[in-house]
C-alpha cells in the first residue's frame, strides 16, 4: 500500500512539475500598451520645438524607426507605416527614432487619445515632427497605422520596367508581437498570365541567403505565420471589386478540401492580406501566398506534380506531337520541380490520365476508380460547383500524382479562385477580363471529366457527393459558418484601412466593395446546389 502511495505521490508530483513548466516557465508574451494621454509631453515638447526652429530639415534624412525598427516609407507624402492590431483598442508601447541617430522624432498629435479603430479603418495620417537639434530645423512627418501586415523591397531595380529582380525585403507584422519583423535578401520575377497586362504587378519572391563568398541557397522562412517556404506569391487582387474572393475561397477550401486526404501535407495554400512599399513608394495590398508545390504536398522524386496553366484540349494526339518542353504550349501543362519541363518519362502519369478520358466508357470507369480518389473528386466538385468557379475547369488546377500500392493515385487542387461568385472571364482589356454574370447563379457549371463519372457512377460517386454535401451543409457550409468568414475577410480589407488606399493608389482598379450582392449571390447558390441534390 505504502508502495502505491509512493508510486501515485511521484505521479502527481510529475503532473505538478509539467504544468508549472508549460503553464509558468514559457509564459505567453504580453505587449506593453499606452493609456490615453500618454503623449501629452512629448507632443507640447514637440509643439515648442516647431515653433522655434529656424529652418525646415531636409527629409530625405529621416528613417523613421519604432521599436528600433525601420519602417516602410512612402516618400513622395513622407508617410511611414505601422502595423497594429486593429482589434485591440489599446494602443501598443513603442518609442518613434531615426535610425540615424541624429535626428529625434516627437509626436505632434497624442493618438493615444483617439479612438484606434477609427483611426485605422479611416486611414488617419499622425503627424509627427522630425528634430535635429544642431541645425535648429524641423520637418512634419506622418505616420499612418494600418491593420494589415507590411512588406518593405529595397531594390536598384525599376519595376515599372524590369521582369526580374532581387534585393532585400522586410515583413512586418502586428508591432506588439514580440518578434515582428523578418528580414531577408531575395531575387523575384514578375508572374501571372493576363494580369501581366495590369499596372499593378503580380511576383513570385524568392528568399535567399549570400554567403561571404558570394554562393547564393535558398532561406526559408515562416512568413506572415504561413508555412516556412523560400517561395512566395505576391498576388496584385487588381480586377476584383471586392478584394475578398480569393482569401474567401482559399480558407474556404482550407475547411473542407485541403486535408481530406490519406496524407500529412496541406493540399492547397493559404493566403495573408499585406501592404507593399516598394524604394518608398506605396504599392497597395497585396495577398501573399503559399506556393502550391513539391514542398506543401510533400511529393517525392518518384512523385508527379503538374499545373493546367492555360485552357487547352488534353489529348494523347497533342503529346505525341510535340516535346515536352512544348507542352505549356501544347496542352497549357506544365510540370513542377523536374528542371523545367522534364522528360517524356516524367508525363507518362498525365498521359494515363489523358488516356483514360479518351477511352471507352468502360475501360474509362475501371481506370477512373483505379487513378482517382474519389473523396477529392467530391469535394472539388463541391467547391467549384458552390463557387461557379469556371475559369478553374480548363486551367488553374494542379495534378498530383502520389505513388500509392505500387501505382499512383490523382489528387485536384484548386488554384487562383478569383473569378467566382458571379464573375466570369471575359476576353477585354478594358473589362480587366472580368464580367459580372449573376445569371450563373442558377445554373449547372459543366464539367467534362466529373459529369462522365457522375453520369457512369463511377465508384459510387453520386451517392458520395450526396452524403458529402449533407455533411458540409450542416457545418463548412452552412450559411452561418460562410457569413461570418466572408465578415471576417471585408473586416480584413476595410476597417485595416488597406481598401481605400489601394483604391487611391490604383484608381483604374476595381473597387466597387460589392458584397451585399456577392452574399446574395452564395446565398442562392447555396439554395440551387439543395435543390439540385435533392433532384
Amino acid at each position: 500500500m505504502k508502495k502505491k502511495m509512493a508510486l501515485l505521490g511521484s505521479i502527481l508530483l510529475f503532473i505538478g512539475f509539467f504544468f508549472f513548466f508549460v503553464f509558468y516557465s514559457a509564459p505567453a508574451y504580453e505587449p506593453e500598451t499606452l493609456e490615453a494621454g500618454a503623449l501629452a509631453g512629448k507632443v507640447r515638447q514637440g509643439l515648442k520645438l516647431q515653433e522655434t526652429a529656424s529652418g525646415e530639415l531636409d527629409t530625405s534624412q529621416v528613417r523613421l524607426c519604432f521599436r528600433e525598427q525601420e519602417l516602410a516609407c512612402d516618400r513622395e507624402n513622407l508617410t511611414w507605416y505601422l502595423p497594429v492590431d486593429m482589434d485591440d483598442e489599446r494602443w501598443e508601447a513603442g518609442t518613434f527614432s531615426d535610425a540615424g541617430g541624429e535626428i529625434q522624432i516627437f509626436p505632434l498629435q497624442d493618438y493615444t487619445t483617439l479612438d484606434k479603430k477609427t483611426t485605422v479603418a479611416d486611414g488617419c495620417v499622425v503627424p509627427f515632427l522630425a528634430w535635429k537639434e544642431s541645425e535648429n530645423a524641423g520637418s512634419v512627418v506622418y505616420v499612418v497605422f494600418t491593420g494589415l501586415p507590411v512588406v518593405r523591397i529595397d531594390t536598384d531595380a525599376d519595376l515599372d520596367v524590369d521582369t526580374v529582380f532581387a534585393g532585400g525585403i522586410t515583413f512586418y507584422e502586428t508591432c506588439g508581437q514580440e518578434d515582428w519583423t523578418l528580414y531577408s535578401a531575395f531575387q523575384a520575377h514578375e508572374r501571372g498570365q493576363t494580369t501581366r497586362a495590369y499596372p499593378k504587378k503580380g511576383y513570385r519572391v524568392n528568399l535567399i541567403s549570400v554567403t561571404s563568398t558570394g554562393v547564393i541557397n535558398k532561406n526559408a522562412q515562416p512568413v506572415l505565420g504561413m508555412r516556412n517556404s523560400d517561395s512566395w506569391i505576391f498576388y496584385a487582387i487588381y480586377s476584383d471589386g471586392t478584394k475578398i474572393r480569393d482569401k474567401f475561397n482559399t480558407e474556404l477550401w482550407n475547411q473542407f478540401g485541403a486535408e481530406n486526404t490519406p496524407y500529412d501535407a496541406h493540399f492547397g495554400t493559404h493566403m495573408e492580406y499585406a501592404e507593399l512599399v516598394v524604394n518608398g513608394e506605396y504599392r497597395g495590398l497585396y495577398g501573399i501566398l503559399e506556393p502550391i508545390d513539391s514542398s506543401q504536398l510533400d511529393i517525392s522524386d518518384q512523385e508527379y506534380l503538374y499545373k493546367r496553366t492555360f485552357g487547352r484540349e488534353l489529348t494523347s494526339e497533342a503529346m505525341d506531337s510535340a516535346a515536352p518542353e512544348d507542352y505549356l504550349t501544347v496542352l497549357g501543362m506544365e510540370i513542377k520541380g523536374k528542371d523545367g519541363s522534364g522528360t517524356r518519362e516524367d508525363w507518362q502519369c498525365l498521359r494515363r490520365f489523358i488516356e483514360m478520358c479518351e477511352a471507352d466508357d468502360e475501360v474509362f470507369a475501371e481506370e477512373a476508380e483505379a487513378l482517382l480518389d474519389m473523396d477529392n473528386v467530391a469535394d472539388i466538385w463541391i467547391y467549384l460547383q458552390l463557387l461557379y468557379g469556371e475559369d478553374n475547369i480548363y486551367k488553374n488546377m494542379f495534378f498530383a500524382f502520389k505513388r500509392e500500392n505500387n501505382g499512383y493515385r490523382l489528387y485536384l487542387v484548386p488554384w487562383d479562385t478569383d473569378l467566382t461568385w458571379g464573375n466570369v472571364y471575359e476576353n477585354n482589356a478594358e473589362e480587366l477580363y472580368v464580367v459580372s454574370a449573376p445569371e450563373t447563379v442558377q445554373e449547372y457549371l459543366e464539367w467534362p471529366l466529373v459529369d462522365r463519372l457522375l453520369s457512369l457512377d463511377v465508384g459510387g460517386l453520386r451517392e458520395k457527393i450526396a452524403s458529402r454535401w449533407e455533411e458540409l451543409r450542416s457545418g463548412v457550409l452552412s450559411e452561418e459558418n460562410m457569413k461570418a468568414w466572408m465578415e471576417e475577410c471585408t473586416h480584413q480589407v476595410q476597417d485595416s484601412g488597406a481598401f481605400a488606399r489601394d483604391a487611391s493608389r490604383w484608381p483604374d482598379s476595381r473597387h466597387d466593395g460589392d458584397y451585399e450582392a456577392m452574399e446574395l449571390y452564395m446565398e442562392k447558390r447555396l439554395e440551387f446546389l439543395d435543390k439540385w441534390m435533392q433532384e
